[in-house]
């Protein structure tokens, strides 16, 4: 008995029959669903790293207490450089079962995943999308602390040096300033560093960096705009939530 005789009569003895045409095609468009929507997610978190890092002032890690890698440990976007490798590894498994997929090495597939990934991440941060996709998803689950709520941990701590606010009323070498908890403070300065982008006037939302003088008095060192950059430096505050 030949081999193509021993093979007719395995499939005879076992009932094996040939997998539909359909199975395979189907198979394929989920590996590409399960890419696409891998690529998706990947990018999205993207964005929002690039926003987190966007948001985070690393010039003044050296004035936190802790050491500069100990402070910037606090301000990584842990969440989403999470989800950022999961779905990267997803794309990858899903690009590797593709029809022809064996053509390519696995190192190009890993990193023709994180390269999608990357370049529309980096569109939604332009676009300004990444903030509003974090707000949304702070609003809707309730154990994630978002970008702007860790922003205000560190930068409602006057003790510490750090304080934010919107300014209420200007004058030469002071201001008044309502922080976040509704408290008002005198913020008194004198030549210290104020980019030239952000104006001092009324409803200006701030940050400060200094020390307590007194319970509401804060000599300051330097102050800048709430936003770290962008449209909306130095721009009146709309929002009063906080």
């Amino acid at each position: 008995m030949n081999n193509f005789d021993k093979i007719l009569e395995k499939i005879e003895h076992q009932h094996i029959e040939p997998t539909p045409k359909w199975y395979f095609q189907f198979k394929n468009w989920g590996f590409w669903c399960l890419f696409a929507i891998s690529i998706l997610i990947g990018s999205m978190s993207f964005s929002i790293i690039l926003y987190s890092v966007q948001q985070t002032d690393f010039e003044l890690l050296s004035h936190f207490k802790h050491s500069k890698w100990e402070s910037l440990l606090v301000f990584l976007p842990y969440f989403w450089l999470f989800f950022l490798l999961i779905f990267t590894l997803l794309a990858f498994f899903s690009f590797k079962n593709f029809k022809k997929a064996y053509k390519f090495s696995l190192l190009s597939i890993l990193s023709l995943s994180v390269f999608l990934s990357m370049v529309i991440g980096t569109l939604c941060f332009i676009s300004g999308s990444a903030s509003f996709l974090e707000r949304k998803f702070a609003n809707q689950v309730e154990i994630y602390n978002s970008i702007e709520e860790k922003k205000l941990q560190h930068w409602m701590n006057p003790k510490a040096g750090f304080l934010a606010g919107e300014i209420i009323d200007s004058k030469i070498d002071t201001l008044l300033m309502k922080d976040f908890s509704g408290k008002e403070w005198q913020i008194i300065y004198h030549e210290i560093f104020i980019p030239p982008i952000l104006e001092l006037e009324n409803g200006i939302t701030i940050k400060v960096m200094g020390k307590i003088q007194s319970d509401n008095t804060f000599i300051a060192e330097q102050i800048r705009p709430w936003k770290a950059f962008g449209g909306q430096e130095g721009s009146k505050s709309k929002k009063k939530k906080h």
